[in-house]
C-alpha cells in the first residue's frame, strides 16, 4: 500500500511540474511575441494616459504591418532599455520635419491633430530634420512636457527598437479598455 501512495505522489509531483514548465512557455511566448504589459511614467502622454495607468503592448501588430501616423508606440528608454517610453507617431520615414513659431511641420503642413493646440518649445534637435528610413518621430501627447523626438536624447525611434502599440490599458479598472 505504501509504494501505491509513494506513486501517486510522485506522479502528482510530475503533472505539477509539467503544468508549470507549459505555463512558463506560454508566459514566455506571450511576453516575447504577443502583448507586453507596461507602465505609464510621468505625464508626457496626458490626457491618453496617466502616470501609474497599466497598458498593454500589441507587439504581433508589426510582425504583420508597419507603426502608421497617430499610432502609440512603446520603445526602450535610451539611459534604461529596461523601462520604455511610450509615445506618439507623428512623422514617417522620410519625412521632413520642422519647427517654427511653437508648432511642428511635417512635410511642410502644420500638424493637425487633437493635441497640436498647444505651443511648445523645440527641443535639441536642430530642425528641420528628415526622419530616416527606418525610423520614426515621435511625440507625447502633452507636448509641452514630453521628452520625444525634439530631443537629442531620443530622437528618431528605429523601427527595430519598437517593441509594439500601445492601444489597451488595463488598469485603473475604471478607464478598462481600448484607447485611441
Amino acid at each position: 500500500m505504501t509504494a501505491n501512495i509513494k506513486n501517486k505522489f510522485v506522479k502528482n509531483i510530475v503533472e505539477w511540474a509539467i503544468a508549470i514548465v507549459i505555463a512558463l512557455l506560454v508566459f514566455l511566448v506571450l511576453d516575447n511575441f504577443v502583448v507586453k504589459s507596461a507602465r505609464v511614467e510621468g505625464s508626457s502622454m496626458q490626457p491618453t494616459f496617466f502616470h501609474g495607468d497599466r497598458v498593454l503592448v500589441n507587439r504581433f501588430v508589426y510582425l504583420i504591418g508597419e507603426p502608421q501616423i497617430g499610432d502609440v508606440i512603446a520603445f526602450p528608454y535610451a539611459a534604461d532599455p529596461s523601462n520604455h517610453y511610450i509615445k506618439r507617431i507623428i512623422g514617417m520615414p522620410g519625412d521632413v520635419m520642422d519647427f517654427a513659431d511653437g508648432f511642428i511641420y511635417r512635410n511642410g503642413v502644420r500638424l493637425d491633430d487633437e493635441f497640436s493646440y498647444m505651443q511648445i518649445s523645440p527641443g535639441t534637435v536642430i530642425f528641420p530634420l528628415i526622419v530616416e528610413s527606418d525610423a520614426f518621430f515621435v511625440l507625447g501627447d502633452n507636448r509641452r512636457i514630453s521628452e520625444d523626438s525634439r530631443f537629442v536624447g531620443v530622437g528618431n525611434v528605429p523601427r527595430a527598437d519598437i517593441i509594439g502599440r500601445v492601444n489597451f490599458r488595463w488598469l485603473p479598472l475604471n478607464n478598462f479598455g481600448f484607447v485611441e
